[in-house]
């Protein structure tokens, strides 16, 4: 069983694969194959990991490394998380993206303890194009 020591460290690794925009084969294995990925700009035709990839393929074509998540607010259960992001990035066309977002995670826990995410919902809190 995984404690929240645990889970905030996970949560902390997680977005600092973002930050460097990781290659999106460090992300599936911490990603149940098909994970309910309830993230704004998705193709919903796609299941799991085709979703995922497909949303990632956009966030590289938009994104310049490194992006920014700044977590607080972390609540952590019995198989879930929440949490409050404060993104910031930069695009390839010049614009500054910033972004206030609410995460809610459920996931499985995996014999070593760290979380298999089985939902991943985003939802933008506030948001400010510069």
């Amino acid at each position: 069983m995984a404690n929240d020591t645990q889970i905030r460290d996970f949560i902390a690794d997680w977005f600092a694969r973002f930050d460097r925009l990781d290659p999106i084969d460090a992300f599936l294995p911490d990603l149940h194959p098909q994970v309910d990925w309830d993230m704004p700009d998705t193709d919903r035709t796609l299941p799991g990991h085709d979703r995922v990839r497909a949303w990632y393929a956009g966030v590289l074509a938009t994104l310049q490394s490194p992006t920014e998540h700044r977590v607080s607010d972390i609540s952590v259960g019995d198989g879930a998380a929440s949490f409050t992001v404060l993104f910031r990035a930069r695009t390839f066309g010049g614009d500054t993206i910033e972004a206030n977002v609410r995460e809610d995670w459920r996931f499985d826990i995996r014999p070593d303890g760290r979380p298999y995410i089985t939902h991943y919902s985003a939802r933008m809190l506030e948001e400010a194009n510069t």
